[in-house]
């Protein structure tokens, strides 16, 4: 290997570490102060120097070098394990990559070998000095147009407020991104020593080592991407599993909600009916007392399903409609006990949809709203439908509406059509979207992957039913 004097130390060796280090931080969307800079490339320029007066191998010397440069960063800056390998290896990536695409050409042009430009400290200064200025107006040029592949300082910022399974995906899809990135690196490095042994400049036993290592370590990047993953296959349904979940809190706090509401008011009907016993007013406290009875029963009525989960949260939306005066009809004319969704999906998938619905039919200025849910079965799968009066979704909306985090309101996160398109594609199913008789129609089709039994007894009992409640008829005007 070859050795260093001071004066090459200090001016190429120092350089290079800087200027790895601006790119990887750039690359990566994260800034460093002049401070950590300095000490990162003082602290890998010196563990440099000693590792060339070591007796390891060129090519494996560089794999020592990237770990401890890896351990430098993790030390100087405080920033997590597995994204200061992802700086470090982004900038020696692009920064192997170009030097590779440099070295050649300029020992073209300068009529000069190799082994003759490391042997003089002159030649070595500068040849460096004309790569780093290259490299330099590209890391200038990132700055000045923003360029990075990665954001980790928005993410950075973010972390503290995920949970325990979107930090194990956080941190599953870092793993992987380390596991691209070092096939890229360990290619750049075996373009450089390949060049580096057909100049003479590398012992022959040395490449042979380094290939044989090279091997072994492509062999263990392969068996742990595919483990990688598998672990993110795994944590992308729990993520889905815990959206669901929060989304079924959601609705039974909607629901805990209207039940107050409604026993708030029932205090007040309550004094009313006293107060016309009282006064002797016995027909008008039982016209009163049939007035409750029908505004109370009518919500009872759409949410009589065979599945309780599901109907606790058609009761919830039947109560948001009814606190804006919309007209919510509810259509079902089968079992809802083979339909092949857990509780959590189906009212995640409906309570979605609804939600969209009741916004979108509340924001409409025409003369008629209405929300309607429809839910039937037909052969081989389940349909269901949600429908509201309102203008036609604009296309460009329609394009992107199940992009995660896209909405077209600023209170919203994005994440309610996205949750129930991930639903449909677990059952490989269908989401269509259509504007027909002034009204805007989600339908889902979902196979039907279970038995039938469900069904049957369904249908044997004479209980498919249609049942309608209108939210926004008041009792004794209808």
């Amino acid at each position: 290997m070859d050795r260093m004097s001071l004066l090459t130390l200090l001016l190429v060796s120092l350089p290079e570490a800087l200027l790895v280090t601006m790119l990887g931080f750039q690359l990566a969307g994260l800034g460093i102060t002049p401070r950590q800079l300095i000490i990162t490339g003082m602290a890998q320029t010196a563990s440099s120097y000693f590792i060339r007066l070591s007796s390891i191998p060129f090519g494996l010397h560089s794999l020592v070098q990237i770990a401890i440069y890896i351990l430098i960063i993790r030390f100087v800056t405080g920033i997590p394990l597995r994204r200061v390998a992802i700086i470090a290896l982004l900038g020696l990536v692009i920064y192997g990559t170009l030097d590779a695409a440099i070295i050649p050409p300029l020992l073209s042009i300068t009529g000069y070998s190799l082994p003759e430009i490391l042997s003089r400290d002159g030649m070595r200064i500068g040849a460096f000095l004309t790569e780093a200025s290259i490299i330099l107006l590209f890391i200038i040029a990132c700055r000045r147009y923003n360029f990075h592949l990665l954001d980790f300082a928005g993410e950075l910022k973010d972390r503290a407020s995920k949970d325990g399974i979107a930090k194990k995906t956080e941190n599953a899809y870092l793993n992987l991104y380390i596991l691209v990135l070092l096939p890229v690196l360990m290619l750049a490095v075996l373009n450089i020593v390949l060049f580096v042994s057909q100049t003479g400049a590398l012992p022959s036993k040395y490449f042979h080592l380094f290939a044989a290592s090279f091997g072994l370590i492509l062999i263990t990047i392969t068996v742990l991407s595919m483990g990688v993953l598998t672990k993110i296959s795994i944590l992308k349904e729990k993520e889905l599993e815990a959206r669901q979940a929060g989304e079924t809190i959601v609705h039974l706090d909607k629901l805990i909600k209207t039940i107050r509401k409604q026993r708030h008011d029932f205090n007040h009907h309550l004094q009313a009916v006293y107060g016309l016993l009282e006064v002797g007013s016995c027909d008008k406290a039982r016209d009163y007392v049939k007035q409750m009875f029908l505004d109370i029963s009518n919500p009872a009525e759409v949410v009589k399903t065979d599945n309780p989960g599901i109907s606790a949260m058609l009761f919830a939306k039947a109560g948001q409609a009814e606190a804006r005066g919309i007209p919510f009809s509810v259509s079902m004319d089968c079992s809802l006990q083979s339909v092949p969704l857990s509780t959590m999906e189906a009212n995640s998938l409906l309570g979605n949809l609804l939600d969209n619905a009741i916004e979108a039919a509340a924001a409409y200025t025409g003369a008629h709203r209405s929300v309607r849910l429809e839910i039937t079965r037909e052969p081989g799968e389940y349909i269901f439908t949600v429908a509201n009066t309102g203008d036609p979704i604009p296309p460009e909306t329609r394009d992107r509406m199940c992009e995660l985090h896209y909405s077209t309101k600023k209170s919203n996160q994005g994440l309610g059509l996205t949750i129930v398109k991930e639903i449909v594609d677990k059952y490989s199913g269908r989401l269509t979207v259509e504007h027909a008789g002034g009204e805007t129609i989600f339908s889902v089709h979902i196979p039907n992957q279970g038995a039938g039994r469900g069904h049957d007894r369904f249908k044997q009992t004479g209980r498919c039913h249609s049942r309608t409640y209108d939210a926004s008829v008041r009792p004794g005007e209808g």
